[in-house]
């Protein structure tokens, strides 16, 4: 009954505290839950079994993100997937230390794809034309994605490998990350210029230096269709710059975080990116907006650090406090926790400066 309810794949169908109750039953059961939370069970002061009646209960738990740097990734792992097809793994940028490692089961990847896939179409994306992706590849979940969505969506995918970790390094050693965001322009300008590119994902960063090249930003004006922004802030006046640049191509703001497996919902996925809104996928995905000071949500409208659930059979993150903040809006009726708008990175995290780069 526990793993049936935890697989259900239409979410309206599921009441969000009943979910969670089969979530903690399944990650703290010894028969069914991982190595890793069966050892912490005996240091969190509290029975999850009896202390957690809801989502709002879920602030008691400790932010495990230290342990996903240095454990095994067998200690990550549910013993009840055992005999389920082996996970992915990816990793997390390395924004605010070592990377974090994340499991990926099937029955996830599918989940998620099928979400994507549907929202794409909603806001226009041009399936069966090619798509163009400078987004980190490699041990990060974001290209896999990509690829997936690609074929899911009939599109021939173009790509050019974005290793956000070296560009970071670079900015903290002093160094300016120029030359090698010219090394990814010149890659992604011989595909511009060569292909009928009618959709591009990329970062803020990286498409507003396109922008500087007349000999790109005409193609991109006469082929693009549909654009998605990712993995770096993008402030009021960059945006303007781009929906300048780009009439009439669809431009979408993608929020979201290697540690809940998944981007945010767009509440309507045509909205501006200035005034858009991001949902969670409740009640897989909840997002709640924290004052960092009391750990108390901030009121409705009022600025916030970001906290992050993720509750699945493959993993169990309750407590993850983001590098972000974001307005608290009112989540859709039925969800669990908050909604986002306007989220923008934190000047420092766990005491270290955040660095942008340009992912």
């Amino acid at each position: 009954m526990v793993r049936s309810l935890l697989d259900l794949e239409n979410a309206a169908t599921i009441d969000p505290e009943e979910y969670l109750q089969a979530a903690l039953r399944w990650h703290f059961s010894e028969e069914t839950g991982s190595r890793l939370w069966l050892d912490l069970a005996g240091q969190l002061g509290f029975d999850p079994l009896t202390d957690i009646r809801s989502f709002a209960d879920l602030g008691k738990f400790p932010d495990i993100a230290g342990h996903l740097r240095d454990r095994p990734v067998a200690d990550l792992i549910p013993k009840g997937l055992a005999h389920e097809p082996a996970p992915s793994v990816f990793e997390t940028g390395g924004t605010t230390g070592s990377p974090k490692r994340l499991v990926y089961t099937d029955r996830w990847v599918q989940r998620a794809l099928a979400w994507k896939t549907a929202e794409l179409k909603e806001a226009g994306f041009p399936a069966g034309e090619p798509w163009l992706v400078a987004m980190p590849a490699g041990p990060h979940a974001f290209g896999n994605t990509t690829r997936l969505q690609a074929k899911a969506l009939g599109s021939v995918l173009h790509t050019v490998d974005l290793d956000p970790r070296w560009v970071k390094k670079l900015i903290a050693s002093g160094e300016s990350p120029g030359t090698y965001v010219a090394h990814l322009v010149d890659q992604l300008g011989h595909i511009i210029r060569t292909q009928n590119i009618a959709a591009l994902t990329t970062t803020p960063p990286i498409l507003s230096e396109l922008l500087l090249h007349e000999g790109l930003t005409e193609p991109l004006r006469r082929n693009l269709k549909y654009l998605a922004l990712a993995g770096a802030h993008l402030d009021d006046d960059t945006c303007e710059l781009i929906a300048d640049a780009l009439p009439g191509t669809v431009i979408q703001n993608i929020y979201g975080s290697t540690m809940v497996l998944t981007t945010a919902k767009l509440r309507t996925p045509t909205a501006p990116p200035l005034s858009a809104v991001y949902e969670g996928y409740s009640p897989f995905v909840v997002f709640t907006v924290l004052d960092p000071e009391t750990g108390e949500p901030v009121a409705y409208g009022e600025r916030g650090q970001v906290r992050m659930t993720h509750v699945s059979s493959g993993m169990f993150i309750p407590n993850n406090l983001e590098r972000d903040s974001a307005i608290r809006v009112p989540a859709a009726e039925g969800s669990v926790g908050d909604a986002l708008q306007s989220p923008e990175p934190l000047a420092a995290f766990d005491g270290e400066p955040v660095i942008q780069g340009v992912y």
